[in-house]
């Protein structure tokens, strides 16, 4: 087990609640008959470990050297979340345990010289869900031995296979003109191959057909429950959770637009769409140093975090592209971590895109978030995805569009452009010019076009 993900419990957290508002709700396949249809319940008390209510995230500034022990041993009772000594910073998770702070000449130098540059609490994020728009789809893709993500035929362009082992489904092909995908997927011949996307999310079905040879499920993990098998789960006890299939629709969609793209699930939250700040940082962390270069964050919150931007703002660093939803309460308050888009842009150049979510008629969805922070947008209602138990279902909600997004820039670094500032400001460049009379001036670029970003410089 990795040290870093070793999971804490210890008592219980006072819930900061707060609109996640990036997470849209997929629909869930209908139940079959005699059983009960699909609600949203409370999970059980106790089915996820819990922490201490006094549990900060501290940022501390470290020097060349610094090691977990150091940190660990001037505040003793804390976990490290992440060192990046070459980058003179960590961060720690302090539980609140009781703790006999050591006599500074006991320590070493490195030791002494830690300084906490800043402290916020461990919150507890909570889903914001979209019901009124999502279609259920209640029949599996892969009944009487037909599959409709066959290698070699195609699901919807034109009789024309995109050659990989996930198509694009008829279903998505109005989405799919309107981005270009057709001519992306033709200029990007090796369709994401060698792309490791991390979803952090609510891990995913791991055993989803559509998911066979696409996965790095040794590079995930599930900070929820502590292990290293990042599987969907469902706490209710008929029908499903509020937010149960969510990050295996969320991978869905990114292997449709790009098939030949691998998979690393981090499970950050719980069926009912929580999860702890903490987890999402480690999760962060943990996907640049296994290798992600694209981090797709279909969640949010609207309360700002340093420890979250820092985390972000350090993958972008080491060259990975961070796309994150901006949220579903349909005005101009864009969630964290999209709300960070314009910060990174001036820190670094770019590398963090935020997406919201556009009609098939260029009209902003009504449940968007936009804004000046909004980077660009990509369809986001009825999207036909992947759902647990080797079946398909309807998904509504910015975070359908982001993975599309996601998608794209897998396609384009299969192309060997990794230089993530760079392929941030084409990404942008090449977009559809928004006409939505009411809102163009608050969509950012416009939509991503995906053929024209193969061959935007």
């Amino acid at each position: 087990m990795r040290s870093s993900r070793t999971f804490i419990a210890a008592g219980q957290l006072a819930l900061l609640t707060l609109a996640l508002a990036s997470c849209g709700r997929q629909a869930v396949p209908e139940a079959p008959v005699g059983q009960v249809a699909p609600e949203t319940t409370v999970a059980q008390p106790g089915t996820q470990p819990a922490q201490t209510a006094a549990a900060q995230i501290m940022t501390v500034s470290v020097r060349a050297g610094t090691t977990e022990a150091d940190l660990l041993s001037r505040y003793p009772g804390s976990r490290v979340l992440a060192l990046h000594a070459s980058e003179g910073y960590a961060q720690l998770l302090s539980t609140g345990a009781t703790a006999t702070a050591p006599a500074m000449g006991s320590l070493s130098l490195n030791a002494q010289l830690l300084t906490v540059t800043d402290t916020e609490p461990d919150i507890t994020l909570a889903t914001s869900v979209i019901d009124d728009t999502a279609i259920a789809q209640g029949n599996t893709a892969w009944a009487s031995g037909n599959t409709a993500w066959a290698s070699g035929n195609t699901a919807w362009a034109s009789g024309t296979s995109t050659g990989g082992a996930i198509n694009a489904l008829a279903a998505n092909a109005p989405a799919w003109t309107k981005l270009d995908l057709g001519n992306g997927q033709k200029l990007a011949p090796l369709l994401g191959q060698g792309i490791k996307v991390a979803v952090i999310d609510t891990g995913i079905d791991i055993a989803h057909p559509a998911f066979a040879g696409h996965l790095d499920v040794a590079s995930g993990w599930d900070y929820v429950g502590g292990d290293a098998i990042p599987q969907e789960e469902n706490w209710a006890s008929s029908g499903y959770s509020a937010s149960y299939g969510h990050g295996t629709a969320v991978a869905g969609v990114i292997l449709q637009v790009a098939p030949n793209a691998t998979i690393v699930p981090f499970r950050v939250l719980n069926p009912n769409g929580s999860g702890r700040l903490s987890n999402i940082i480690m999760a962060v962390n943990d996907a640049t140093k296994y290798g992600a270069k694209v981090i797709n964050m279909s969640l949010g919150t609207t309360t700002a975090s340093v420890a979250l931007s820092t985390a972000i703002k350090s993958a972008i660093s080491s060259g990975v592209m961070v796309v994150a939803s901006s949220g579903n309460s349909g005005d101009d308050n864009v969630s964290y971590p999209a709300r960070y888009a314009p910060d990174m842009q001036l820190a670094l150049g770019g590398g963090l895109i935020s997406v919201g979510s556009i009609s098939l008629g260029d009209k902003k969805s009504s449940f968007s978030t936009c804004g000046l922070s909004l980077d660009m947008l990509a369809p986001g209602e009825a999207v036909v995805t992947t759902f647990p138990n080797a079946q398909l279902t309807s998904a509504t909600g910015t975070s359908f569009a982001a993975p599309m997004v996601s998608g794209a820039v897998a396609l384009a670094m299969s192309n060997e452009r990794t230089n993530v500032v760079a392929l941030y400001k084409s990404v942008r460049a090449s977009a559809t010019a928004p006409t939505d009379p009411l809102f163009w001036s608050q969509m950012g670029s416009g939509t991503l076009n995906v053929g024209k970003l193969m061959v935007t410089p």
